[in-house]
């Protein structure tokens, strides 16, 4: 009992309990400190690299979406240049059959090769024709090759169709486009998605353009998409009440009410998961959900196991704490090992040493002389500072990492929404809603790669604006910002199906769509006769519009680039311009 009693009150003993507790300490903390740390940034990374899958599939099918919306967007407004008043439209149905037959081209050309298209249509109102067994309309859909048939269809069925309700009177009562939800269609016999806009005549709805999506081909896309061997993604309502899932569709759909979200709950209300990671549990599961919203108002999910995201994570932890064990094991070992040699002139230290052990560093050391006891008194004074220096230095570093990350998480959220915004607002001109600079800079890159191709087949017709200056010094810039609305509208009238981009103040340019290349000519006669009847209007310059244009088609034979071709349009376009004011009377100047 004497020598157990003697041997904790040693110093060595002491001293090597002392020792063992400090290098277990230190490497403890170290080690939590980075495993905290790790796991964080790790967390963070599989948080964001899900996230970002999921934004990058999203950004895939609302593409498709806008396709579509680009496509019923450009059969309305060529539907609604060609409608008189209501009255003649009510009165007048051989002109309703006509504009209906000369819709099919364009109907085809711009539905009839997306592969997710069922269906496409145009059909008068029930204000303009009233209830009748006659066809107001066409419905484009898929047959069986692949191509588009027709299906007969009167005024008389809409009234007994179920799924009236989804493709005619709800975007009439909401008397703007809109996406429907999905909806099963006994004439096709499958799920649809509509995107159906109205088209209206003062506050009379005259007709619905429509294009029919096969939500099952849509479905099945979706469901294609991987994460990591076992993620996948699904669709669901943006309030939660279904989740849309191939082999369930049709039957068996349930909604978020079996999710047990476990963290980060309030995500599920907002359009995005943003950086973060809803947990939850499903079926027993345990997982991991990102979502992002689409054009349609639907949610687009990815969905994998919670450890399978996190297992990067988990295999850092585990190897950490494996290290750390065996660290704190060789320390130990040596610390055993020095204290062992420590002998009884140590014992002087004993007093100090009780008191290093209970964590205090202010302690007052023997005189540091010039022997044994003092050197290591001195020892124990460069080990203390060591120690307060390195925890210092660590609570340093664990801050200075904490605001890194924030800085970094803060930087990437102002990038993530300057690029939303540059999306947005890029490629449509301000001042007069047709195409911004930036959008005819994007298209002139993409005929270059057609013409180094062999692909390329278009036109270029430059215009300009005559007389900006002289409307801006006489009558002011409002006038002069109303002028260049009015020549922005007078090229779209002119060109319904092409794209207008405003490239300057008072410059344009109309590259013709394939259908009015094909026509070329006409629509260039029907543009100088527009021209022609503003110049009709008055005799004061300042008071019509007048345009100046050129045009020029690709020679495969010489011509090497875009520029070629916008040069000798350019060219074309200051001979008019020259010609126009030589006729007003105005000397010459763009």
């Amino acid at each position: 009992m004497k020598k157990s009693k003697a041997f904790f009150s040693s110093i060595s003993t002491k001293m090597m309990l002392l020792v063992i507790i400090g290098a277990f300490v230190l490497a403890a903390t170290l080690v939590t400190v980075s495993i905290v740390l790790t796991s964080r940034i790790l967390t963070k990374g599989a948080a964001t690299q899900m996230n970002l899958f999921c934004v990058e599939r999203g950004d895939d099918l609302n593409t498709e979406l806008l396709r579509i919306e680009d496509a019923v967007g450009s059969i309305s407004r060529w539907t609604k240049n060609k409608l008189p008043d209501v009255n003649t439209i009510t009165d007048n149905a051989q002109l309703r059959d006509t504009i209906v037959d000369d819709a099919d081209d364009l109907i085809r050309y711009m539905t009839e090769e997306n592969d997710f298209i069922q269906g496409a249509y145009i059909h008068y109102t029930l204000d303009i024709t009233s209830v009748t067994e006659r066809e107001e309309g066409v419905y484009y859909t898929r047959g069986e090759d692949g191509k588009f048939i027709i299906i007969p269809f009167t005024q008389a069925e809409i009234e007994g169709d179920p799924s009236a309700e989804y493709w005619y009177y709800g975007p009439i009562r909401n008397m703007a486009p809109l996406w429907t939800k999905p909806y099963y269609d006994g004439s096709v016999g499958d799920y649809l998605i509509s995107y159906v806009e109205p088209i209206y005549l003062g506050d009379t709805p005259v007709a619905i353009v429509g294009i029919d999506v096969n939500f099952t081909r849509l479905v099945e896309w979706v469901g294609s998409f991987t994460y990591m061997e076992t993620g996948y993604m699904y669709l669901k309502e943006a309030d939660g009440s279904a989740h849309y899932h191939v082999k369930e569709l049709g039957h068996d759909i349930h909604g978020d009410e079996e999710d047990q979200i476990v963290e980060n709950a309030e995500l599920m209300s907002q359009s995005s998961t943003g950086e973060e990671l809803i947990r939850y549990i499903y079926e027993g599961r345990d997982r991991a959900m990102a979502f992002v919203t689409l054009r349609n108002g639907m949610k687009f999910v990815l969905c994998n196991g919670y450890d399978t995201v996190y297992s990067e994570r988990n295999h850092a932890v585990v190897l950490m704490t494996l290290l750390s064990v065996g660290l704190t094991v060789v320390l130990a070992v040596v610390a055993a090992v020095l204290a062992s040699r420590i002998t009884n002139p140590l014992r002087k230290l004993t007093a100090a040493a009780n008191e290093i052990s209970e964590g205090n560093y202010d302690v007052i050391l023997p005189p540091e002389k010039s022997n044994e006891v003092g050197e290591l008194s001195r020892a124990f004074r460069i080990a203390i500072d060591k120690a307060r220096a390195r925890s210092e230095e660590v609570r340093a570093k664990v801050e200075a990492q904490g605001r890194k990350i924030e800085d970094d998480a803060a930087v990437l959220k102002k990038q993530e929404d300057d690029l939303i915004a540059m999306r947005n607002l890029a490629y449509v001109d301000p001042l007069t809603n047709v195409k911004s600079k930036h959008a005819y800079e994007d298209t002139v890159k993409y005929i270059d790669e057609q013409i180094k191709n062999g692909t390329a087949e278009f036109a270029v017709i430059m215009c300009d604006l005559n007389y900006l200056k002289y409307i801006n010094d006489n009558l002011g810039h409002k006038a002069g910002d109303e002028a260049i609305r009015k020549a922005a509208r007078i090229l779209c009238k002119a060109f319904p199906m092409s794209t207008v981009f405003r490239i300057g103040g008072d410059e344009f340019v109309v590259i013709p769509s394939m259908l009015e290349y094909a026509k070329i000519d006409e629509k260039l006669d029907i543009l100088k006769s527009i021209i022609d009847e503003q110049k009709e209007l008055s005799d004061n310059y300042l008071e019509r519009i007048s345009i100046a244009f050129g045009y020029a088609i690709f020679d495969r034979q010489k011509d090497n680039s875009y520029q070629d071709v916008f040069n000798r349009a350019d060219k074309n376009m200051y001979e008019d311009k020259k010609r126009i004011h030589e006729a007003d009377g105005i000397s010459t100047g763009r």
